[in-house]
């Protein structure tokens, strides 16, 4: 849930983690090619002073099979290799930003290291971690972006029984179209029975049906167990025939996804617009027949209309 967020308001958390106005955001690929190496978000900013800025976002609970400093460390490298012209481009800058969620996750953090050699550092890294749960709810509403608000039940809720109405107030004065994403985000993103329960009862009856959603519905059982991504190595984890076998599937097609919006960024350059719209049809088809389908039919397509039309043509169940 909030990948999606980070992606759908991608200018707004652009401008937040970076602290510049910024023109431009585009999404890149986080795959990186001969290696299994994934990252969760990557973006190209250009700032309002013209500056090109590749910012990195990874997303981390409380548990990594990896450290995360050796993850950052790869990550970092193979950016630079995959991005930048040479080891010495000084044109574009790279920020790299960890967001930790869940209570403790992150904690003792600080995103500065080395590895020294006998005349100083021989190699150095940094990122910036940002601890969701350190965050006091009520500073959101100062970053003036309802976005934010989103976050809300991941951050320290000291008085929920007046900073949720205001979240919910500021939502609902958003277009339908945000309204209902920044909705779903908030009530997916959620961490205890107790807040969930305040927001229910807070929502209005046409609200209401965001939570009847079987997306929903399957995030916030996820949620409170701390398992957000199903069928993923967690979800095997679990040990549940039923679940796995359904978390392998999820997973097969969110990768399809992810390369037909990989395959179409590279191919036709679209606009911020069309790739969003194209990113929203493409979460309605499920099945990973249909979506290989759409994948392989990118050869035959000449421009971003096709591909929106033979998307919006799918069939929505596979």
């Amino acid at each position: 849930p909030l990948k999606l967020l980070i992606a759908e308001f991608s200018e707004a958390f652009a401008a937040w983690l970076l602290g510049v106005a910024v023109q431009v955001v585009r999404p890149l690929n986080v795959e990186f090619p001969a290696n299994p190496a994934r990252g969760d978000l990557l973006f190209e900013v250009i700032d309002a002073a013209g500056r090109i800025i590749y910012l990195h976002i990874e997303l981390q609970g409380r548990r990594s099979h990896e450290p995360m400093p050796l993850r950052m460390l790869d990550y970092l490298s193979r950016i630079v290799q995959r991005e930048f012209g040479s080891p010495d481009d000084k044109s574009p800058l790279l920020e790299s930003v960890v967001i930790y969620v869940g209570d403790g996750a992150g904690k003792g953090d600080d995103g500065d290291y080395r590895v020294m050699g006998l005349d100083g550092p021989s190699l150095a890294w940094r990122y910036r971690p940002i601890r969701l749960w350190e965050i006091e709810a009520e500073s959101l509403f100062a970053l003036n972006n309802p976005a934010f608000l989103a976050l809300i039940g991941q951050t320290r809720l000291t008085d929920p029984q007046t900073t949720l109405p205001q979240a919910l107030s500021a939502i609902r004065a958003t277009t339908a179209a945000e309204k209902e994403r920044l909705l779903t985000a908030l009530v997916s993103l959620l961490r205890t029975e107790e807040v969930i329960e305040m927001v229910e009862k807070m929502l209005e009856a046409n609200e209401t049906l965001l939570l009847d959603t079987p997306y929903l519905r399957r995030m916030r059982e996820l949620g409170v167990r701390e398992g957000v991504q199903i069928g993923r190595e967690e979800g095997v984890q679990i040990g549940r025939k039923e679940g796995a076998l359904i978390g392998r599937q999820e997973g097969r097609e969110e990768g399809f996804r992810e390369a037909i919006l990989e395959a179409v960024v590279r191919k036709f350059n679209p606009s911020a617009v069309d790739y969003r719209i194209l990113q929203r049809q493409l979460e309605n088809i499920h099945g990973a027949g249909a979506l290989q389908q759409i994948l392989l039919a990118l050869f035959d397509t000449e421009d971003t209309a096709d591909i929106l039309t033979l998307v919006e043509k799918a069939p929505k169940d596979g």
